[in-house]
């Protein structure tokens, strides 16, 4: 098979966007003229998979080759396009990156930003900067597109590598969620006005509701970093009217305990985030106490909902596999890597709304070597950013802010530099000394995943 593009999914046994984008890619109309290859350290979830894409590709009369493989440096060789999508006990190590943190007297969700964010930084780079690597090396033209988070970070990273890259994140969905809300009355619901945004199927549910009405008739433009967006324009979709001098009026008829930090901060510095609360302080020190945690009601991620979710999704591939269950796996829309390959490969000069590349003048008043996202233009040329102009002037000194910290730490990651892990603690903390002993607790407890540093 003469094939219009090798695309490699390295992590294609993860528990989410591997499953997403093995679906949108055998059945993108696009793409049936590809090879797929699917690479994953564990054969048994690897075998599943390759065993699911072929029952996909069975139901969607795909033409699209599958194949599989344990090592990725066979699979990489003439990849046009890499699906990264990696972790490494990922809710364990979360939560210790919590517990470190609340030991000192600081609460905060320690994923992508912030303290926390050097264990998950550091212990994501230790096994994917080889990757990175292997792809200069193997794959020298080819684009990289990322789902592991931290987004920002491992953009920075593939920079250091020398490769291209791109960083996809399905949180402006969120944005549409919020402005459904902000707009319920405009958009006619009634119902669930006094949501609160929880770690539950149930408020999940109730909350897509917004999404898909808010998503139907209008259009967001947010720009700034990844998980830290800010809403600069919203238009109608059929008539372009701006409506944020509309969102501005409708705003304190929302219900207090709907994302009440997102609203705060709206009140203070005067654009909309889209990220939501739990992302939002990932950047922000203003939930650092227990009592303002407490006060904005943030919910730490439920650690035990994921693993469950895992659970229940393997059961599902096996029973589907196995002939127990008919194909119920429908391809994700919001995920976006097998639309942007199609959308390179056919020059269609397509609009993203949200993509994170390297900055070059998109946002004006942010650095031009920074990973931002915002919306793009894409075809056969590459992913060119739309140029948004200057964030207003405060928020996009919060920005810098994380840029410098993200750029530190992930410096120290690839380094094994505490140098330059100590320097983005101290513009975390407020104290230095506490810094420095937060630094070495993250370094000691997490040290098997830290071959870096030792």
């Amino acid at each position: 098979m003469d094939s219009d593009a090798n695309i490699v999914i390295i992590g294609a046994g993860s528990a989410s966007f591997g499953l997403d984008n093995l679906s949108g890619i055998i059945a993108h109309e696009d793409l049936q003229n590809t090879t797929l290859k699917l690479v994953d350290i564990n054969e048994q979830n690897l075998n599943a998979i390759k065993a699911l894409g072929k029952v996909m590709k069975h139901k969607w009369d795909s033409s699209i080759e599958i194949l599989s493989y344990l090592d990725r440096k066979q699979a990489l060789i003439d990849a046009d396009y890499v699906i990264l999508s990696v972790a490494i006990d990922r809710e364990e190590t979360w939560l210790k990156d919590f517990q470190i943190a609340q030991k000192y007297g600081y609460y905060h969700y320690a994923e992508n930003g912030l303290m926390g964010s050097f264990g998950h930084t550091a212990r994501g780079l230790a096994i994917i900067m080889p990757i990175l690597n292997d792809i200069h090396d193997l794959a020298p033209d080819s684009w990289l597109i990322n789902f592991t988070n931290p987004v920002p970070r491992i953009g920075y990273a593939a920079e250091y590598a020398g490769i291209k890259s791109i960083g996809l994140c399905h949180q402006i969905w969120h944005g549409y969620g919020i402005l459904g809300m902000y707009l319920a009355n405009d958009l006619g619901i009634t119902e669930n006005l006094d949501l609160e945004v929880k770690w539950t199927d149930e408020s999940q549910q109730k909350f897509s509701k917004f999404v898909i009405e808010a998503a139907g008739e209008f259009d967001i433009k947010a720009a700034g970093l990844n998980h830290f967006a800010w809403m600069m324009d919203v238009r109608r979709l059929d008539t372009n009217e701006d409506v944020y001098p509309l969102v501005r009026q409708e705003a304190e008829k929302v219900h207090p305990n709907f994302e009440p930090l997102t609203k705060h901060i709206y009140d203070i510095f005067g654009l909309l985030p889209i990220v939501g609360d739990c992302h939002l302080i990932e950047y922000l020190p203003y939930t650092f106490s227990k009592e303002n945690w407490e006060m904005y009601r943030i919910q730490l991620y439920d650690f035990e909902r994921g693993k469950k979710s895992r659970e229940q999704m393997w059961n599902r591939i096996n029973d589907i596999i196995s002939g127990k269950r008919e194909l119920d796996i429908q391809p994700n829309p919001t995920e976006r890597a097998d639309a942007i390959i199609g959308e390179i490969l056919t020059n269609s000069n397509t609009y993203e709304q949200s993509v994170n590349i390297v900055n070059r003048g998109t946002i004006s008043n942010l650095p031009d070597d920074a990973i931002v996202e915002a919306p793009a233009l894409v075809n056969s040329y590459g992913i060119t950013g739309m140029k948004m102009g200057k964030l207003p002037e405060a928020i996009a000194a919060l920005c810098q802010r994380e840029i410098s910290i993200a750029k530190l730490i992930t410096k120290s990651s690839i380094l094994g530099d505490r140098e330059a892990a100590l320097q983005a603690f101290a513009l975390m903390l407020p104290d230095l000394s506490l810094a420095e002993q937060m630094l070495d607790d993250y370094l000691v407890t997490h040290k098997k995943y830290l071959p870096q540093f030792s």
